[in-house]
């Protein structure tokens, strides 16, 4: 008999390309159980971002003139898997929003060996101002940068029953969804406290 149709050959590759995909979701369905419920983690800590149900794929975010920048960044094999935050920004960035480019900077500075693993997204949500875009690019390098609008965006956030969606700033998992959001009352500590945790249990491969 062929071994193509050998009916044991088949079991055994079927039982293989099984445990390759478990192997792959495993770690990011642990972390979101130890997220969800604290279990695993010393003390009982959860979570210090709020999570959210469902969480949202960013590559069926709209972006402008029908870009697919996210969906192409989530599914480059490259660039190994990486966690994101997911920073929007406007026009008029206010005190809110240079707050969060800050802290989600020194976060990722302070990452040191591990922060090849997590790379930042500025969302515009509208047209920057060109003086404000040069004084992010100087303040933040090798940031990736996608655009929107605030109402795509708004709409976008609705499955996930959110609210003033630019008063926040996300973190992304390495599928690709973003799965917990941060606003003015954490620290930059919360948010490293969760990455680190995150990172500890996912691989970057």
């Amino acid at each position: 008999m062929n071994d193509s149709q050998d009916p044991a050959l088949i079991k055994r590759h079927r039982f293989y390309g099984v445990l390759i995909v478990l192997m792959i979701v495993a770690p990011m369905v642990i972390a979101y159980i130890m997220f969800q419920t604290g279990w695993g983690v010393s003390g009982g800590t959860t979570n210090k971002g709020q999570l959210l149900t469902p969480p949202l794929a960013i590559k069926s975010l709209p972006l402008v003139d029908g870009s697919t920048y996210l969906e192409d960044l989530v599914n480059d094999q490259s660039i190994g898997k990486k966690w994101r935050i997911l920073v929007p920004v406007k026009a008029d960035c206010n005190e809110t929003c240079r707050r969060h480019l800050y802290l989600t900077r020194q976060v990722h500075i302070r990452l040191a060996e591990k922060a090849y693993r997590v790379e930042r997204i500025f969302l515009a949500l509208d047209t920057l101002p060109e003086s404000l875009k040069q004084e992010l690019n100087t303040e933040h390098p090798n940031v990736r940068w996608a655009k929107s609008t605030a109402s795509h965006f708004a709409q976008w956030l609705v499955p996930a029953v959110l609210e003033n969606s630019d008063q926040y700033f996300y973190l992304v998992d390495q599928t690709g969804f973003m799965m917990m959001r941060y606003d003015r009352h954490h620290s930059g500590q919360d948010l490293l406290d969760d990455v680190k945790k995150l990172l500890k249990f996912t691989y970057d491969k």
